[in-house]
């Protein structure tokens, strides 16, 4: 088997999609009787087998345990460059399961196209198959911070902050109660004292990650990796 050889497809037996087609045969040289994965972004995954003309079949879908067991949201404030397709790549390397771009007061990216939230889901698709994930993350239309919904209870709703009066990402109390996670970061200058109180009266946990100071994309790295090391179970 090719390392890498992974594709996206809804069924066990099948013909391979325009793209996927191309990836196997032309760019990873696969040709028929070699063997691949396929997962269907829903948790399973299994080995098929590629046939003729772009056709492929597998037995049975398996379900691997290399998913994280918290369900992550990443809400994060659309930062300019590159800055954010390289958070939602590592993101979904540490198996955030959705990520929603927010528009704060403070971006510089006010209106993102939908050639670049295209780009976003595709970034997100890619980070999956190449890090042996099985769940397809979801990215969101980019969303007013305004418009946020309130977190439902048994979410914990965690604020990054870079006051120190805030709570620290170590010292967070834990609820039994609350089996998912959603994580708020801010774009370059931080989230506006109007976007904080928002956040703070809608119930969210503003955390403290220390006395540095860290970039638009390293901040919620950070803190995605100690939440997330935790629920991995190795």
């Amino acid at each position: 088997m090719v390392p890498h050889a992974r594709v996206i497809e809804k069924q066990l037996v099948g013909t391979l999609s325009e793209d996927n087609r191309h990836r196997l045969e032309r760019v990873l040289r696969l040709r028929e009787g070699d063997s691949f994965v396929i997962t269907d972004g829903c948790g399973h995954e299994t080995t098929a087998i590629l046939g003729r003309s772009g056709s492929y079949s597998a037995d049975s879908w398996l379900t691997p345990d290399r998913e994280p067991l918290v369900d992550v949201t990443l809400f994060a404030a659309i930062s300019k460059g590159e800055r954010l397709e390289w958070l939602i790549e590592k993101a979904v390397e540490m198996g955030v399961r959705r990520i929603v771009p927010l528009i704060a007061e403070r971006c510089i990216v006010k209106s993102p196209g939908e050639s670049k939230v295209d780009r976003w889901r595709k970034i997100a698709a890619t980070a999956m198959l190449q890090c042996g994930g099985c769940i397809l993350p979801e990215v969101s239309d980019p969303l007013k911070l305004s418009l946020l919904a309130p977190p439902p209870a048994d979410t914990l709703p965690i604020l990054l902050h870079e006051e120190s009066l805030s709570v620290s990402l170590h010292s967070l109390p834990q609820n039994s109660s609350q089996t998912a996670i959603w994580l708020a970061s801010g774009p370059e200058g931080g989230f506006a004292d109007n976007e904080v109180d928002f956040f703070i009266n809608s119930g969210w946990q503003p955390v403290w990650l220390g006395k540095r100071l860290f970039k638009t994309d390293t901040a919620p790295t950070i803190a995605l990796a100690s939440l997330l090391i935790r629920s991995w179970g190795a």
